[in-house]
């Protein structure tokens, strides 16, 4: 009897040793499921989404052709930077593009309100903040947006600088 209970013991294990064996092996095939069903899902969600909205983003891309943008020339500006005491200056030049050639008149009429906001927004950083690349573009982004609200229209499609000079 002892021994019909010792056989029935390594039974048991064994057969609780086969099935921790088929464990892992479901569990590696459950993950690598999950991970399909989630990009499959993601593909069919953004092929949904891209079908949908394709047709207007597109239309709204096309509807204005190079020709209707409009260029501005913006006169040189000489700032004194923040923290310099007027011994470092930066000269800068700023060409914009345009949404429409219209808008070049809204540039016109308040180009001493559009200077003196500039002039603010440069002189208000220091040299570290005007030579950094990062710092550029930065300066870029909100000159930009600067000029759009100073106008009233978002029209400024991009900004550059035709002369970057720090001395």
């Amino acid at each position: 009897m002892a021994t019909e209970n010792k056989n029935d013991q390594k039974d048991k294990k064994e057969i609780k040793a086969k099935k921790r064996k088929g464990g892992p092996n479901f569990l590696k095939l459950g993950k690598y499921f999950l991970l399909l069903l989630i990009l499959v899902g993601q593909g069919f969600l953004a092929y949904a989404i891209v079908d949908k909205y394709y047709p207007t983003v597109f239309a709204k891309m096309s509807e204005k052709s190079p020709s209707d943008y409009g260029t501005y020339q913006m006169e040189e500006m000489v700032v004194n930077p923040a923290n310099t005491y007027g011994k470092r200056y930066l000269m800068v030049e700023i060409s914009l593009e345009l949404d429409d050639k219209d808008h070049v008149s809204l540039l016109d009429e308040n180009m001493m309100k559009l200077k003196q906001e500039i002039i603010d927004a440069l002189s208000s950083r220091n040299v570290d903040q005007l030579t950094r690349v990062a710092g550029r573009e930065e300066l870029r982004r909100e000159l930009s947006g600067l000029i759009n609200s100073s106008i009233g229209v978002r029209s400024v499609r991009n900004l550059y600088f035709t002369k970057y000079v720090m001395q």
